[in-house]
């Protein structure tokens, strides 16, 4: 009887790992990617000689572009980090090509440089003339995620991002800012 149960337990346990290997097919990345991540983390401003470090959310953290193999996509991001300035929301954010490159089939790197763009948040924004948008150069971004979960052409990550950028103000003010996040990304390729 005892022989019976241990070769019934092995039959089980190989039809069960045989069942889950077949759904590891890898994740199609061709074509046009599209991807939006929402997260939060932490925003050092330095304003002129003055320095803010505070909790900050991002969203939404928007990135378009094209795979050029299946491990290499052309990026056009939009990253960066909420914060509040004087009473009002204002965004700390960058228009930044990038280049995103996956070193193993879940694990990627994205690196990029582009335009610092600090705004008001667009719901505070009464008289556009008025409203103080500044924008600079450089812009840098890097990140590194991991794809937790996929299904055909949709996969969720979990990133890190560091986004740093100098804007110009008046009067020659300089406003330079580092975001560091944690992101959930959602990703369509």
């Amino acid at each position: 009887m005892r022989e019976i149960l241990i070769f019934a337990l092995t039959i089980m346990v190989n039809y069960t790992f045989a069942q889950t290997n077949l759904d590891k097919r890898p994740v199609e990345r061709k074509g046009f990617v599209i991807g939006i991540g929402l997260g939060a983390g932490a925003l050092s401003l330095r304003t002129n000689d003055t320095t803010e470090i505070a909790f900050s959310t991002t969203l939404p953290n928007i990135k378009v572009g094209y795979m050029l193999n299946h491990r290499l996509a052309l990026l056009a991001l939009l990253p960066g980090a909420n914060y509040e300035y004087n009473g009002k929301d204002r965004g700390f954010e960058g228009v930044i090509t990038a280049g995103q490159y996956w070193l193993k089939e879940n694990w990627w790197v994205l690196g990029g440089a582009g335009l610092t763009f600090d705004a008001p948040a667009f719901y505070t924004v009464k008289d556009p003339k008025t409203a103080g948008f500044y924008t600079g150069f450089p812009a840098f971004t890097f990140a590194t995620g991991y794809e937790i979960w996929h299904k055909g052409r949709f996969a969720l990550d979990l990133q890190y991002r560091i986004f740093l950028g100098k804007s110009n103000l008046p009067n020659n003010g300089q406003r330079e800012g580092v975001s560091n996040m944690c992101i959930v990304g959602f990703n369509w390729y």
